[in-house]
């Protein structure tokens, strides 16, 4: 899939190179994010299904770095070299990944999947290295019994809620990627050069603010690759999550105080960016990331396809919501509706954490299905598990 469609990014730069009309730079948006719906949904299952428990939270986390080093390289170049010569700058890199990456294997569960073990052996192989043969061979016969067990039912989208993991994951992975988007850091990005004070920084430009902005997502970025498999998803998910809804609630007091009260708020113009680079820190270190890359451990082998397939619109229609919403807000109710609006999103987003997500560090797909299924014991097994151990103990 991520071969055959990188002719979507492609198509995109080469309409941005050719473009005669508006209509053009919109089919050329469209093809984009078509594909960054693709790449976001589809390359956290492959990594998911490649790498071993110990090192996915932080290969997981590597879409998203590679994804903002992808925006700063932009932000960085596009104010100093021409529209053409930025088109193809640009639309060398989906290129390169075409020529790359098409020499890669398909993961071992794909295989499986279509009962081809001699075929996932040499992948897993070729993914584990050196690895032993006797451990090699135990861990892609564990991997053969999953999907056999997973497999049961044949994929269709009625499976997603048949079982109480499928439900749970299904949830789960949907309610992290409207979070994500509502957090407000997309159209944070996209609006900032005329959201932010103009004299905030006389020093700083709006493309330098958005260059440091930039490189805060991918410093902070690689500080979540080291803490993901040590810490783990929920502490550094609650965390991001609650820390971007502190950053949101400051930045949309800033601007009602601004635009509905009387108070002067000149002499404190940089609280917006400020609070811009701190929502940019702690994104980084969880929500965006891990918020993305969970999708990966998630979901059982018999409904990646559908639940993807899924995901993607919802990415997409989210992201339309909130480009379509946020100028209309300020201009109707006032730009600090905005930013109470994703501060209130973050701060469910951290009660959902605490709450629903399944903790996944280190442990095998299979056993994160297993904990997908187990229901929490009820008050009274609770009880009955209390009294049963004073008995004991008597």
């Amino acid at each position: 899939s991520l071969v055959l469609l990188s002719v979507l990014p492609i198509s995109s730069w080469v309409l941005i190179l050719l473009a005669r009309s508006a209509v053009h730079l919109y089919a050329a948006r469209l093809l984009a994010g078509f594909w960054i719906g693709i790449i976001t949904t589809v390359s956290p299952i492959y990594i998911g299904e490649i790498a071993e428990p110990r090192i996915r939270g932080a290969l997981g986390n590597f879409v998203s770095l590679m994804t903002y080093s992808g925006d700063l390289f932009v932000y960085i170049i596009g104010p100093y070299v021409s529209y053409h010569s930025l088109a193809i700058i640009a639309g060398l890199v989906p290129v390169l990944f075409l020529l790359t990456f098409s020499f890669m294997p398909e993961s071992p569960y794909y295989y499986l999947m279509h009962k081809e073990k001699s075929k996932a052996r040499d992948s897993l192989s070729w993914f584990r290295g050196d690895k032993d043969k006797e451990e090699l061979e135990a861990e892609i016969n564990k991997m053969e019994e999953n999907v056999m067990r997973q497999m049961q039912n044949k994929g269709r989208v009625l499976d997603i809620f048949t079982s109480r993991a499928n439900r749970k994951a299904f949830v789960i992975v949907q309610m992290m990627a409207v979070f994500v988007k509502f957090s407000g850091t997309g159209v944070m990005m996209a609006f900032a050069s005329t959201t932010l004070p103009k004299d905030a920084f006389k020093s700083l430009g709006p493309s330098e603010c958005v260059i440091i902005l930039g490189m805060t997502w991918v410093v902070f970025a690689m500080v979540s690759m080291l803490l993901v498999d040590r810490l783990g998803r929920k502490i550094l998910l609650s965390f991001s999550s609650f820390g971007c809804g502190i950053a949101m609630l400051l930045a949309g007091s800033w601007f009602y105080l601004d635009s509905a009260t009387s108070v002067d708020v000149h002499s404190t113009n940089w609280i917006p960016f400020t609070s811009f680079v701190f929502h940019g820190i702690v994104y980084s270190l969880g929500l965006g990331p891990i918020g993305m890359a969970i999708k990966g451990e998630m979901l059982a082998a018999n409904i990646k396809a559908n639940v993807s397939a899924i995901t993607s619109i919802v990415l997409a229609l989210s992201s339309l919501f909130l480009n379509r919403i946020y100028l209309l807000i300020a201009d109707s109710l006032g730009m600090y509706v905005n930013y109470w609006m994703f501060a209130s999103s973050c701060f469910l987003a951290t009660v959902f954490t605490a709450t629903v997500v399944v903790e996944t560090k280190g442990k095998t797909l299979q056993e994160i299905q297993d904990e997908l299924a187990r229901a929490k014991p009820s008050r009274d097994q609770q009880q009955d598990s209390g009294g049963l151990a004073l008995s004991n103990k008597s």
